[in-house]
């Protein structure tokens, strides 16, 4: 098996295909690990454990998306690089890129250990679950270390054009995690504590099985577990490009989360149903996400190539397949809703509650596609800055807004009106980056990064 993957060469359609269907592999790997936490917890335990483990992950992956925008700026450094046939810089982004995540994992750890209280507090989190997702938190806070490194090693792949080894090493940690799930909190009854400990048991089997894989593969670089040396100038690079992204995907999480909070004012079972439905999104969610980080690597190596209109043809494409998924789910939650719902619980009210929300929020699953790609190309072109605050605008000017509004002043508010905030933001998002898109290739801009 190649170690990597020149994209800037052959036919597109199979080129994105073939990258991109990894991405989704990988993905759905990802999201099925999440939800088994939830699903096994749910087939074992009552509502405030539920609501716990959908809480403590929550806020957990909030602080975690911090980091995310450096594993971006690191795919999309290293692919422009492997693109211009730049090898020697492709270690030096990987030896920064190291330094940068283990500073960031212990700090986090520290933050979410000490002021784990008032996090949960301003979640208004159920005081029948408060304990539990304490407990969830605090184990899952030890364990970061090896979801950044996860991270870390999945972007040094794909941007050498490699995207199906990081989806076998999720592979290893989805197994590890729902063997472990099952015996821990099944057999031994462990609760939301039992589901952190499988968490970041089977997190650290996947980083182990990326580490041999960069060590012992036939990469145009040598990679050494010694001698890593931070330069300050690839740095600034990566914090340039990534620094939008990691407060975007800081802030975003926290308008999500501060509808969570609506939720949680809502009662136990509106809870325990957004925390499902977050979970069923990461799996409604992840073709358009994938077509959209395939594109930012191949839109990397094509600037890094001198061969942008390939990327812009991959947008159009892209966004085609993703649209075509995003259809599918949009017309399965108009029509049976608590089907999807009842994957996760088979509580009576956190059913009703769920159906209610999907009914209005599912529109998004029609315009995200939009949004995702169009943020993958803006990413793949270096133009973070743009793509994060757009993304930061409709979330604070029109999501939080619009939601706070139905949800206090229309009379016995439920989740149905909490759902129509994503996509209303999702439009206005959508909207401003086809203006800024027309707007660069009417000034020639579009090819160029700077």
């Amino acid at each position: 098996m190649a170690t990597e993957k020149d994209l800037t060469q052959g036919n597109l359609v199979t080129t994105l295909l073939m990258f991109a269907l990894p991405y989704v592999g990988a993905n759905f790997l990802q999201a099925l690990y999440g939800a088994a936490d939830l699903i096994i917890v749910g087939k074992f335990c009552d509502s405030s454990v539920i609501s716990a483990v959908a809480t403590g992950s929550q806020l957990l992956q909030t602080l975690i998306f911090f980091i995310t925008g450096l594993t971006v700026s690191a795919t999309v450094l290293i692919g422009r690089a492997f693109g211009a046939k730049e090898y020697a810089n492709i270690i030096k982004i990987i030896n920064t890129m190291t330094v940068c995540f283990i500073a960031a994992a212990i700090f986090l750890s520290t933050v979410i250990i000490t002021f784990d209280n008032p996090l949960l507090k301003i979640l208004q989190t159920p005081m029948e679950a408060f304990q539990s997702t304490k407990d969830y938190v605090f184990v899952c806070a030890l364990g970061l270390v090896f979801i950044f490194a996860y991270n870390a090693i999945s972007a040094v792949l794909r941007g050498l054009g490699n995207s199906i080894m990081p989806m076998y090493f999720v592979a290893v940690s989805c197994f590890m995690n729902i063997i472990l799930d099952i015996y821990l909190v099944g057999r031994l009854h462990m609760g939301a504590q039992g589901a952190a400990i499988a968490t970041v048991i089977s997190q650290a089997a996947s980083v182990i099985a990326g580490l041999i894989y960069l060590r012992k593969g036939d990469f145009v670089f040598k990679f050494k577990f010694t001698g890593i040396k931070f330069d300050v100038e690839t740095a600034k690079e990566l914090f340039k490009i990534g620094l939008p992204l990691s407060l975007q995907d800081t802030l975003i999480p926290l308008s999500f989360l501060f509808l969570f909070s609506l939720a949680n004012s809502m009662g136990v079972s509106a809870s325990a149903a957004y925390g499902s439905v977050i979970r069923l999104n990461a799996f409604m969610m992840l073709p358009a996400g994938s077509f959209a980080m395939a594109l930012t690597a191949l839109t990397a190596q094509n600037l890094g190539a001198g061969n942008m209109k390939r990327s812009v043809n991959a947008l159009k494409l892209s966004i085609l397949f993703a649209f075509s998924f995003g259809l599918v789910f949009f017309l399965w939650q108009q029509i049976a809703p608590y089907s999807a719902i009842a994957i996760f619980s088979t509580d009576e009210n956190v059913l009703h509650e769920g159906a209610r929300y999907l009914k209005s929020f599912s529109f998004d699953y029609l315009i995200v596609p939009f949004v995702f790609c169009l943020n993958g190309f803006f990413f793949g072109c270096g133009r973070t800055v743009f793509a994060a605050a757009n993304a930061i605008f409709s979330a604070f000017a029109v999501r939080i807004p619009l939601a706070f509004i139905l949800c206090t002043t229309i009379p016995n508010a439920t989740l149905f009106h909490l759902g129509i905030a994503p996509p209303s933001a999702s439009v206005v998002t959508t909207s401003s980056a086809l203006i800024y898109l027309i707007y660069l290739a009417k000034n020639n801009k579009l090819y160029s990064h700077k």
